[in-house]
């Protein structure tokens, strides 16, 4: 496909030893050690979308990143989270190797087309205002027999992670 890219964490923490890539990808792709939020940013900023190949990962904070950078996502089906960021508007999913390529072209086409939005479905779904109106809500719902809040109280925001 003839692209270049970074690969994100994929060196130790001395930036010597890197995980194996594939003949083809050498060259073409530079493999980082775990960077600070600045250098992701910096890197989604100038990307066409970023890729989220992996399973075990309960909520990757890059893939809503991304999209708030107004940057489209390529994700495995099967993460164990983050799945919920994904739709028509923000990015494909990809099962295995099986249909990489087609959602990889499907994905490129569409960013080609101008056809993504991500950051604004991200900030008319998200954000303080309206996560922290559900969490609110949430919190009353499962927990009034514990939680008070005080009176008034419109939304909460998280904290913490």
């Amino acid at each position: 496909l003839n692209m270049t890219g970074v690969l994100v964490a994929t060196k130790d923490k001395k930036d010597k030893k890197a995980c194996s890539i594939p003949k083809s990808c050498e060259g073409r792709m530079i493999q980082t050690k775990f960077l600070d939020q600045g250098q992701f940013f910096r890197y989604a900023k100038q990307s066409k979308f970023v890729f989220l190949p992996q399973v075990y990962d309960a909520s990757p904070r890059v893939s809503t990143q991304a999209l708030s950078l107004d940057v489209p996502v390529l994700m495995n089906y099967h993460i164990k989270g983050g799945w919920k960021y994904v739709n028509e508007k923000t990015g494909e999913f990809f099962h295995d190797m099986s249909d990489f390529r087609d959602s990889l072209r499907t994905l490129l086409d569409k960013v080609e087309m101008d056809e993504y939005t991500p950051r604004t479905w991200v900030m008319n779904n998200y954000g303080d205002q309206i996560s922290g109106s559900r969490l609110k809500d949430w919190i009353e719902e499962n927990f009034a027999d514990r939680v008070l809040l005080p009176p008034g109280t419109k939304l909460l925001y998280p904290s913490g992670a």
